[in-house]
């Protein structure tokens, strides 16, 4: 049985209410977890995108955003 490919996953924060992030730097983050995980940048990952998730860090309310390959 085969392993399935390695695949990217990030997790991008922006101020609450800011709405999503850009498709750009989504696919900037996708290409540094490709980089991270030793695979070529693909340029034109197809992506799904899950969010927002309220969440507070340091006192700080962000949206959360969790972006994969498929």
């Amino acid at each position: 049985m085969s392993q399935p490919s390695p695949k990217a996953l990030v997790v991008l924060r922006v101020a609450r209410g800011a709405g999503p992030p850009s498709e750009r730097d989504i696919r900037a983050r996708i290409d540094v977890d490709r980089a991270r995980l030793g695979l070529a940048p693909d340029g034109a990952p197809t992506y799904r995108l899950a969010g927002p998730y309220a969440i507070e860090l340091g006192g700080q309310a962000l949206d959360e955003y969790v972006a994969w390959e498929v």
